[in-house]
């Protein structure tokens, strides 16, 4: 009888059996790995900027200094410039500078290539002597390098000094002929690679812009 109970009472204490789990396999465990990584690269990597194969270039003053970025005030709107180790600095004497000595007020001209957010990739940031041209009517004799899409405003590279060009603002006023003094019309006259003769002023409205009253066509690009 006490050997009955004895038997009974060890039953009744007795912690019950867990289930067993099974063992993850090897392939359970890489399809793991295989759906975190999927997760990881949908959430976190952010895709590589594309950088435009054209050149673009902005004028304007500096208005913020930051570690590797400068910010413009470009048609009265900010602008953000991004510099690096391939970016060739050039001061107001045509001499090469370093990024250190850029100041807040300066006049610059940036050229380089837009990335995401329309940053502009610096290639050649340049002091600019804009306020220099003081008279109503100046020439002045060039390359057109670049066009700009929102408004009839193309950079101009003069002959007398390639580092300072003029950012030029045209309108239906403007007068474009060849060299026999033929009107000239369409997208052809203003064009990028297109060698011109421009009379300008400074532009009431937009800063750090020249106004041209008339543009003389040397030679078109071939491109």
């Amino acid at each position: 009888m006490k050997i009955l109970f004895f038997i009974l009472l060890t039953l009744f204490f007795v912690n019950p059996t867990k289930a067993i789990e099974p063992t993850p396999t090897s392939d359970d465990k890489t399809k793991e790995i295989v759906d975190i990584v999927k997760q990881i690269v949908s959430d976190n990597i952010t895709p590589t900027p594309i950088i435009s194969d054209k050149p673009k270039s902005y004028f304007g003053n500096i208005t913020k200094i930051s570690e590797n970025t400068i910010t413009l005030a470009f048609k009265n709107q900010p602008q953000t410039i991004q510099v690096s180790d391939q970016t060739t600095y050039i001061d107001i004497s045509r001499k090469k500078t370093k990024f250190d000595s850029f100041k807040v007020g300066q006049e610059v001209l940036a050229m380089g290539y837009l990335i995401d957010n329309q940053i502009l990739d610096c290639k050649r940031l340049v002091v600019t002597e804009l306020k220099s041209v003081t008279n109503n009517n100046q020439t002045v004799t060039g390359q057109i390098v670049d066009i700009s899409k929102e408004a009839s405003i193309f950079t101009l590279t003069p002959n007398y000094n390639k580092n300072n060009p003029f950012q030029l603002k045209t309108d239906s006023k403007t007068k474009i002929v060849d060299t026999n003094n033929k009107a000239i019309t369409g997208n052809q006259a203003i064009a990028n690679g297109n060698k011109i003769i421009a009379i300008i002023k400074p532009d009431q409205k937009l800063a750090n812009t020249f106004y041209a009253s008339k543009i003389i066509v040397l030679s078109l690009s071939k491109n």
